[in-house]
């Protein structure tokens, strides 16, 4: 599936490698095509036990290129980053 900019409602889902039933933030930091540091950061929400999940809103997918996203996560027994992403932001017509 291809991604377009300004795409409303895709579902961006990232696998945390470990279980984070006990995590109290997850995030999804980004950072735009051209850039090398992190931009801004998405409230995600936990899918099953491993997983994470972000629904695209108005404004989220600005930018055509490569993003890059970092799942970060804060527990109470463990705070870190887990590996970077890379996903192309398509352009379109409008």
């Amino acid at each position: 599936m291809k991604i377009y900019k300004n795409d409303i409602g895709t579902k961006i889902i990232l696998n945390a490698g470990c279980n984070i039933a006990t995590a109290d933030v997850l995030k999804i930091l980004y950072s735009k095509p051209g850039k090398t540091r992190i931009e801004g950061e998405w409230n995600a929400s936990p899918e099953g036990t491993n997983y994470v999940y972000y629904i695209t809103l108005a404004g989220d997918l600005d930018a055509v290129g490569i993003w890059h996203i970092q799942l970060y996560i804060e527990s109470p027994n463990w705070t870190g980053y887990g590996e970077i992403i890379d996903f192309e932001v398509h352009d379109n017509l409008d």
